[in-house]
């Protein structure tokens, strides 16, 4: 064999010196095959032969590689293809292929000078590999293969690599005209008897037939397919025929089947629903059943329904397309069929996966609400909460608090159409029996509900809306835990005239049946009316739905609707202020709505009892999907945690240094006082601003006159070099007015104007002129530098110093200014130390005149919209007018601290104040609070006051004009949100690490619980015994491996942050096959000693107060 060179594709192997060698090696059962020809039809007769060549690159660069070869492709034409050495291989060995051998008579000779050079890549690798990941470049680099792909497609409707072939793939025998699409994807082709004979155990395979032109649809059943139920497939000495026209749905299609019953009575008789059953088929009807919906099929659009909430009649349509997309046969219509089927399959889903098939008692003993699935992280007595839980200090009840979301959702509707429709799970899973319900709400027809709040929220005026026309229920109320996602079981109730406290109160209460925990907290978008005498109302009810005496109940408003109330509600009922709230924020039920509001549409035309069970299912699929997302969600929580909870504790003590001790002191008692007792005055109720338009403008014409006259009548100079620096900063800031001034006036300024900016300048002239003179006794050394920017001239008959800029662009030569040597003189040590004293002095003076300017800036704002906001553009065009002006003002407060700062970088840039003072840039000027100007765009728990708020105050700053007292409490309100966002955040990291605990403690009380059931049922058949405990001990391994998975998962952070946690040591519950009845396991306590733990020492133990250890 002749040896030719290889065209190489591997140019950046080349470049480096090394050559990489391609080998193949192919599969024939004859001959030799050049990579150029077509397979001959002996090599077409195996069907493990393939057509395609198998190529190794060492480049773990593929991209560039890639790249390089469609560079050469031009070059690759010319050259001749490489030879390949055809060897028979085995059947059951894989192909070698070595790269490094080279062969006796394959060997391939790589001329390296013979391979063109590659195109130069202008662009780096790293580039490239970024812009191959994007879709464009993906969709560009597809359309060279454009044309190979669609022929690709094409062969598969032919014969492919048994064109030539006239013989069955299978017996070799018979002619091969047959191919079945989901065996070796129909590329296999078969005689009849071998088809039908490799289809016994696959009857819903789609199978064609070549008709010398092309492949057509034939049946199985055409074929003589006949399927044999019962024996698990084998054959039957007493078969009994199956009825005609027997249809089965299958992902797949519709199929025509022909089938036969056991009807032996080997092992007894099993009635023909079973067998069909036990076939994996769910029949249509028990009776007589002539139509099945495969399992598959059922648990296929279970799962898309879940996921895509795509309807039943969309899936039933695509099986009939699948089957008969030119609907040239007959049309099969069982879509009523298919509907009632899978309403039955997805109830029988819920009890099997609640255990119900393990109850002796059978599903009809099935409780209320018993199958929905539960939160694992909500605290669960019994389950997952330690021995002596209920002991705790008052201060850590927190971390056993149930936490519920209320609210109600009008796009969930029902229309009155008179369908007569039994729920078949009435009250089982999240929706409440509805015979009771309706009973106890039909009598509060016309119940009172007054509005007082300021808000006029659509559940408020909803309240009092009639029923709609033409439907049934107008809407649907919905219970979850608001930390995890999960609906509550019996958790939800329809709503029949808006949104009236009858039906909320009845599903919360249902949602509540049995609960023994000591505090609860409910958030609801109205809160603050439903609220009011709710225990009362509780009276009304039955006494197994009452709370249990001694449970706290707790109220709030969910952080986003808190905003469209008013300042009361804002106060009372906000979660950032309340003890023991976290980082709850109510509003994770509207997540909820979006998974089901594109149920909508459906669920309003169905009735009662199939819009219960298609709500329950989805909000079961919801839960699960939520537990499955633990894992990830509890460690981002907590890393969130761990970092807030440093910052806003180092941002609060910041805060709390700027006010002294008898305030602090005297705030706290205010808190601690309102805590105890809520009609106390409250602490996070905003002052009432006295700020008034008049108010404003009387303050801005004082100031205005003011600096009018400091600006006509310079400081006296005197001698001292306290007098010298104070008129060197006055001066400084009267050169800022004037550049303002300056920067203002237009080229078509009047003649006027620009006598008085001159007027202006000359004064100022004078003014720095006369101050020389004091400057040059104390900094002798600026005269050189005062020598190239003066001149002598006469002005008024005097022989004056005349500059050659403008006296506001005059270079004042302070201390600061100078050139480093200068100011290291000796004698200039001592000038240097005064300036930066008065400098730190200025910088204070400037960011107290911010705080001034910004508090009363927050005063206007306030006022704005109290009085201002939809009056008209007069009043609102003045108040604009007024905010220019203070944002005038509060800029050329900026200039003079930044001005001083970077005085201070030169005079002492390592000095002390450099621990207080930083550099000011805009987006500090802002504040105190995060409402103020109407900021929305951080949370409440996650913004971050300006430094300029975290500065110690000087008591002696010009912004101190008003009393301290008058101070504080305009600052007490921030800096009470700062405390509460400190404390929310401890408590925050406390929580997640509680419900971390307990998702383990949950996991494997449930696993345990599982493997309890395996063997409660004894007294049914062997096999159905067999199955029973087989899935429950599935169900118990998936629990267990939920909690291993979890610890896992968390357990390096606790590490990496040096947080001991008891739960990780927890021994693993394995379940043995062999074992028996386990003893009776008991959950001990490991640390008995917590019950008066406070806060700060519970910030250091994980997951609460006690740990619970497996014991096996």
């Amino acid at each position: 064999m002749s040896k030719r060179p290889f065209p190489s594709t591997q140019e950046s192997s080349r470049k480096r010196g090394r050559a990489v060698f391609c080998t193949a090696r192919r599969t024939l059962k004859d001959k030799n095959f050049n990579g150029n020809q077509e397979p001959s039809p002996a090599s077409a007769t195996s069907p493990f032969i393939s057509s395609h060549v198998f190529t190794l690159r060492t480049n773990n660069n593929g991209r560039r590689a890639r790249y390089q070869v469609d560079a050469h492709r031009h070059h690759q034409n010319q050259l001749s293809p490489p030879t390949f050495e055809a060897s028979l291989v085995p059947e059951d060995e894989p192909p070698a292929v070595n790269p490094a051998t080279v062969y006796e008579e394959s060997e391939i000779e790589v001329d390296m000078e013979a391979v063109p050079p590659a195109r130069e890549d202008v662009s780096s690798p790293k580039k490239t590999r970024m812009q191959s990941n994007t879709t464009s470049t993906k969709l560009k680099e597809w359309l060279a293969f454009r044309q190979t792909c669609l022929d690709e497609m094409l062969r598969h409707d032919g014969r492919g690599d048994f064109l030539n072939c006239q013989s069955c793939v299978a017996c070799g025998m018979e002619e091969g005209l047959y191919k079945c699409h989901e065996c070796f994807n129909g590329s296999l082709l078969r005689c009849q008897s071998c088809l039908v004979g490799a289809h016994g155990v696959h009857p819903l395979h789609r199978v064609e037939k070549w008709n010398g032109f092309f492949f057509e649809k034939v049946s199985l059943r055409d074929l003589g397919l006949v399927v044999q139920l019962g024996h698990g497939g084998a054959k039957c000495i007493h078969p009994a025929p199956g009825p005609k026209g027997f249809s089965v749905f299958d992902i797949s299609g519709v199929h025509r089947v022909t089938i036969n019953y056991c009807d032996c009575g080997k092992d007894g008789f099993t009635p023909y629903r079973v067998q069909i059953l036990r076939a994996g088929w769910f029949p249509a009807t028990f009776n007589r059943p002539k139509t099945v919906f495969t399992f598959a099929c059922l648990d296929f659009f279970h799962e898309l329904t879940l996921q895509g909430k795509t309807s039943l009649y969309d899936f039933y349509h695509t099986i009939l397309r699948r089957t008969d997309n030119l609907e040239l046969n007959n049309k099969i219509y069982c879509y009523a069929q298919f509907h009632r089927i899978f309403r039955i399959w997805r109830g029988l889903l819920m009890l099997k996966r609640a255990g119900r098939g393990q109850d002796p008692a059978g599903a009809e003993a099935t409780a209320q609400g018993e199958l929905a699935l539960e939160c694992p992280a909500c605290p669960h007595p019994e389950r997952n909460l330690p021995d002596g839980w209920q002991k705790v200090s008052p201060g850590l009840r927190f971390l056993y608090t149930l936490f519920l979301a209320v609210d109600a959702n009008f796009k969930l509707k029902q229309k009155s159409r008179g369908i007569l429709d039994p729920e078949l799970y009435p009250g089982w899973a999240y929706f409440i029996n509805e015979g009771p319900y309706q009973d106890f709400i039909n009598d509060y027809t016309d119940q009172p509900e007054i509005n007082t709040c300021q808000s006029e929220h659509d559940a408020i005026v909803r309240a009092a809306v009639r029923n709609t026309p033409g439907y049934r229920v107008t809407g649907t109320v919905l219970i979850i835990c608001p930390r995890h996602g999960l609906v509550r079981k019996n958790g939800a109730g329809d709503l029949q005239k808006g949104e009236r406290y009858c039906n909320v109160d009845y599903v919360l209460l249902s949602s509540l049946v049995g609960l023994a925990l000591l505090r609860i907290v409910i958030t609801y978008d109205i809160a603050c009316q439903w609220s009011k005498n709710f225990l009362r109302r509780m009276e009304l009810f039955p006494s197994h739905m009452r709370l249990r005496s001694g449970t706290e109940v707790v109220m709030g408003v969910p952080s986003w609707h808190i905003n469209g109330h008013g300042a009361d509600c804002r106060a009372n009922f906000s979660l950032g202020y309340m003890e023991g709230m976290g980082r709850t924020c109510g509003e994770e039920i509207e997540t909820s709505w979006a998974q089901t509001n594109a149920l909508g549409t459906s669920t309003r035309e169905m009735g009662t009892g199939a819009r219960h069970e298609t709500l329950n299912d989805h909000w079961g699929g919801f839960n699960f999907r939520k537990i499955t997302g633990f894992r990830v969600l509890f460690l981002k929580r907590l890393k969130e945690a761990y970092v807030m909870q440093n910052k806003h504790r180092d941002i609060f003590n910041k805060f709390s240094a700027t006010f002294s001790s008898s305030t602090i002191e005297k705030w706290e008692k205010m808190l601690f006082d309102w805590t105890a007792d809520p009609s106390k005055p409250n602490p996070f109720e905003e002052p009432v601003s006295a700020t008034s338009l008049q108010d404003v403008r009387l303050e801005l014409t004082k100031e205005d006159a003011a600096e009018a006259r400091a600006n006509e009548t310079p400081r006296s100079i005197k001698a001292t070099l306290t007098s010298f620096f104070m008129t060197g900063l006055d001066l400084e800031e009267q050169q800022r007015l004037l550049r303002i001034e300056a920067n203002q006036i237009k080229k078509s300024a009047t003649p006027k104007q620009r006598a008085d900016l001159e007027d202006k300048r000359t004064l100022m002239f004078r003014q720095i002129q006369r101050w020389r003179d004091i400057q040059l006794v104390y900094t002798p050394c600026v005269g050189c530098l005062l020598a190239a920017s003066l001149s002598a001239a006469t002005l008024d008959g005097e022989t004056v110093t005349v500059f050659s800029e403008p006296a506001e662009l005059i270079s004042l030569y302070l201390p600061s200014s100078l050139p480093t040597h200068l100011r290291q003189l000796p004698e200039m040590l001592s000038v240097v130390e005064k300036e930066c004293r008065l400098r730190v002095a200025q910088a204070d003076d400037a960011l107290a005149d911010i705080r001034r300017q910004c508090r009363i800036t927050s005063g206007l704002w306030q006022f704005k919209c109290l009085n201002v906001s939809r009056t008209g553009n007069k009043p609102n065009t003045r108040m604009h007018t007024l905010f220019n002006r203070f944002n005038l003002r509060t800029q050329r407060c900026a200039q003079r601290y930044r001005a001083a700062w970077k005085a201070l970088l030169a005079l002492d840039p390592d000095g002390s104040w450099r621990t207080r003072l930083q550099e000011l840039r805009d987006a500090d000027i802002r504040g105190p609070g995060k409402d103020d100007l109407g900021d929305k765009t951080t949370s409440n728990g996650r913004f971050e006051p300006s430094w300029i708020w975290l500065v110690p105050r000087v008591l002696s700053a010009p912004d101190m004009e008003s009393s301290e007292e008058t101070l504080d409490d305009s600052m007490r309100v921030e800096w009470m949100k700062s405390r509460a966002r400190k404390e929310r955040w401890e408590e925050e990291v406390l929580l997640v690490e509680e419900e971390m605990r307990r998702v383990i403690c949950y996991f494997e009380w449930k696993a345990r619980w599982w493997w309890d059931q395996r063997k409660l049922r004894t007294s049914m058949d062997l096999d159905i015994v067999d199955g029973v405990a087989a899935y429950a001990s599935k169900q118990a391994s998936y629990c267990k491996r939920m909690a291993e998975s979890c610890v896992q998962f968390w357990l390096p952070f606790f590490t990496s942050e040096g947080v001991v946690v008891d739960w990780a040591s927890q021994d693993s519950y394995i379940m043995s096959k062999d074992e028996e009845d386990e003893e009776d396991e008991e959950n001990e306590e490991i640390d008995d000693g917590n019950e008066d733990m406070d806060i700060s020492r519970a910030t250091d133990v994980v997951g609460g107060i006690d740990r619970f250890e497996l014991e096996e």
